[in-house]
């Protein structure tokens, strides 16, 4: 199950037209949160901007500086306050998918389709819990980005989740985060009209193959934030 330390840090994020799922990461006493890069692809990758959060049970704005990867095919996104603060309690998670093993199942906590406004709150907070999900890893491919994909359904909204875990036969007691949820891999599907002919339309069919950014790029980038 997915415990509290995840549940906290996880917050809803908005940007120009662009809603998602952020969450909060510490490196080297400082607070970073972090998010899936398309959300800034409408503002061309800005490096400093204003995003909204949730916080309580209302949006709150934020200035903030953001840093990407250098491989631009890794879909993250790490931001810093400009006016230093914690977003969220601080826990003692690992930002490592090291001790994954294929087949296990990990957790994505976010928030799909705006479902923030009616979702239970925290206790002894007001703010929304996000949804839980679960998926077992599939695969990790032969690439320079270490993408991981996982067996589940992913839904608009959960780009930017953090994605947890615990070792098999690890006696640990916080969870560790391995990756950030990014898209899907999706099928074409054909559409057909009334009479049964095949149009030039299609959709998009979730295959159930969930696309994760490792955590080490978001790691790299707080190790060298300037």
């Amino acid at each position: 199950m997915v415990q509290a330390e995840i549940f906290c840090r996880v917050l809803k994020i908005s940007f120009k037209n662009s809603t998602g799922t952020s969450f909060t990461m510490e490196n080297h006493g400082e607070q970073f949160l972090v998010t899936a890069k398309h959300i800034f692809q409408s503002a061309g990758f800005p490096s400093s901007a204003t995003i909204r959060l949730i916080i309580g049970t209302e949006y709150q704005s934020y200035d903030v500086d953001i840093r990407y990867p250098e491989n631009p095919k890794v879909d993250i996104a790490v931001m810093k306050l400009k006016i230093k603060r914690c977003l969220t309690p601080v826990y003692e998670n690992g930002y490592s998918a090291e001790g994954l093993v294929y087949g296990q199942d990990v957790y994505f906590v976010g928030f799909p389709y705006g479902y923030d406004t009616i979702l239970g709150l925290l206790p002894g907070g007001n703010a929304p819990i996000p949804f839980v999900k679960k998926a077992c890893v599939s695969a990790i491919l032969r690439d320079d980005e270490r993408t991981i994909l996982l067996d589940g359904i992913n839904n608009p909204g959960f780009s930017g989740s953090p994605v947890c875990f615990k070792k098999i036969e690890a006696n640990e007691k916080t969870m560790k985060i391995l990756g950030v949820v990014n898209s899907y891999q999706f099928n074409k599907q054909p559409l057909f009209d009334q009479n049964d002919r095949r149009t030039d339309f299609y959709i998009r069919e979730n295959t159930g193959i969930i696309v994760v950014s490792d955590i080490k790029h978001a790691v790299q980038i707080a190790e060298n934030w300037i």
